[in-house]
């Protein structure tokens, strides 16, 4: 009777676990399918950061929102602390369907290494599938996978809960951070529009597309998607540095130098595009904080405007043509309006400001990527060395179309194509000199990185930021320099390095520096 007795008992307890278990189950799946970030928790979601999500016990009933990280760009810190990003246009890590997944995958706080050989076409394009592929399952592949993996990680990140917009899980990013990603992707406008219904943009840039919405009464909203035209043609090196404060500087209107061998501290900032008229370009000395121009996108980026001087467009009266100036004939350039670009601006520029151009000019910072530019500073600038490049133009293309040649093997250890090194590169780079302006990334690249290669290994950052070629052309007589004429002179370094700096002005693009009035202080990036 007892042995009945426990086995029923025993049977008993069985059914009754046995049916806890089932609503417990069934209990957890009615629960994940009420979770609001349901579909946003998988690995396609969020790629890499699905694996650094908090775990939570299987007893708890409401789930905490899946994490996702803190981002910050400006000039003093850099991008999430980081002053040079490595930037590829292929992300260097597995990405999720979040564009702030895709764009960390992008950004990357170390040059990622994509070949695990050390040649053939794997290593010279950096291609991480085809390096993979090469190597099989060999520990070559395995580490050079890490290796790329661990530069786009981003593991330090401080890490703050997803907010949920419709069907998406998104970060919160100020709308500074916002500007700084876009020029350092070299952004440029595509469509903007503001009306009754609220703020829509789309902006292309040299790693995918970016849209903007913020509907009336709304949380605004930030997308981005990577260029779906490139996968495995891919022929430049798979990364390329970033100064983040370089390009806050350019997007700004202001060039400073920061060279050590520099006598003087440099920095000046430049008006912004004007109405038809006549002006004269007068400097004044620390005048950028009581200026309009970028002086708000500069200090929100973490610049210092009360440190800089500041070239001011006075406007003159109808009748003034700025011949009665006390100073030396001026010179006379003519710019583009605010009328859709037409030109209908005379802009004076007398000898002492005329110089100070010239050391603008010799300022400029190196890049690899075309400049999202402050148009005031493009049009001055522009205007001003046109001539002077213009007589040099042929000169610089033919020497940089030999220096493909003659120095193909350097180019390929940088990462090139040998086959696009063989047989387009040096007619490449020839032809966007040769074309005065264009919008392309990737010319852009080809000429910063022949340039570099022509004046040697003995040319570090600080001397490519800053040359001497505009300013010893200004001490030239003006009747022997100025003649328009093309020039057969051999060209030396300073006149490459500054000449390929003009030539990326040339094909940089305007961007709207006061894009921050149409953006809340937050939004939100899906």
């Amino acid at each position: 009777m007892d042995e009945a007795n426990l086995a029923a008992a025993w049977l008993s307890f069985a059914a009754t676990a046995v049916g806890l278990g089932g609503l417990i189950s069934q209990a957890s799946a009615i629960n994940d399918q009420l979770d609001p970030y349901h579909a946003n928790r998988t690995a396609e979601y969020l790629g890499v950061w699905f694996q650094r999500q908090q775990r939570f016990p299987w007893w708890r009933v409401a789930k905490p929102p899946p994490l996702g990280p803190v981002i910050a760009a400006g000039m003093a810190r850099g991008f999430c602390g980081v002053r040079t990003v490595h930037i590829t246009r292929i992300p260097a890590s597995p990405t999720g369907r979040a564009g702030w997944s895709t764009v960390l995958a992008m950004f990357n706080h170390a040059a990622p290494v994509f070949a695990g050989a050390p040649d053939g076409d794997a290593a010279e394009k950096g291609s991480l599938s085809a390096a993979t592929t090469a190597s099989g399952g060999s520990d070559g592949g395995r580490a050079s996978a890490d290796v790329a993996a661990a530069c786009a990680s981003w593991e330090q990140l401080d890490r703050k809960a997803l907010k949920r917009h419709q069907d998406h899980a998104c970060i919160v990013i100020s709308r500074t951070t916002l500007i700084a990603m876009l020029v350092m992707t070299n952004g440029r406008p595509v469509f903007q529009y503001s009306d009754a219904t609220g703020f829509r943009a789309g902006y292309a840039s040299y790693c995918g597309q970016w849209y903007i919405t913020w509907p009336i009464g709304q949380e605004a909203i930030v997308k981005f998607a990577a260029h779906d035209s490139i996968g495995t043609s891919e022929v430049l090196p798979r990364s390329f540095p970033q100064r983040v404060d370089r390009c806050g500087q350019i997007i700004s209107g202001v060039v400073i130098s920061s060279s050590p061998t520099s006598t003087s501290s440099f920095a000046v900032a430049f008006p912004g595009r004007k109405p038809a008229g006549t002006y004269r370009l007068e400097h004044a000395e620390k005048g950028f904080q009581g200026a309009h121009s970028g002086r708000h996108l500069y200090n929100m980026l973490g610049g210092r405007a009360f440190e800089v001087d500041f070239l001011s467009a006075r406007p003159l009266a109808g009748d003034d043509d700025g011949s009665a100036s006390p100073d030396a004939a001026p010179l006379v350039l003519e710019l583009p309006s605010t009328d859709a670009g037409k030109r209908g601006v005379r802009m004076l520029v007398p000898p002492r400001e005329q110089r100070i151009l010239a050391q603008a000019l010799d300022c400029l910072p190196w890049t690899r990527l075309s400049w999202s530019a402050h148009r005031g500073l493009r049009d001055i600038l522009l205007a001003y060395g046109k001539r002077a490049m213009d007589a040099r133009r042929g000169a610089l293309a033919a020497l940089l179309r030999r220096t493909v040649e003659a120095r193909a093997d350097v180019l390929r250890a940088r990462g090139w194509d040998a086959e696009f090194v063989r047989n387009n590169m040096g007619h490449m780079a020839a032809s966007a000199v040769l074309a005065g302006g264009g919008n392309s990334g990737d010319s852009v690249r080809v000429v910063t990185d022949v340039a570099a290669v022509c004046v040697g290994e003995d040319w570090d950052l600080a001397r490519l930021d800053e040359v001497v070629f505009w300013r010893r052309l200004a001490d030239l007589d003006a009747n022997e320099e100025e003649k328009g004429e093309e020039l057969e002179e051999e060209l030396d370094a300073q006149a490459v390095v500054a000449l390929t700096k003009f030539f990326v002005l040339e094909w940089s693009q305007e961007f709207d520096y006061q894009l921050y009035h149409y953006l809340p202080i937050d939004l939100y990036f899906a």
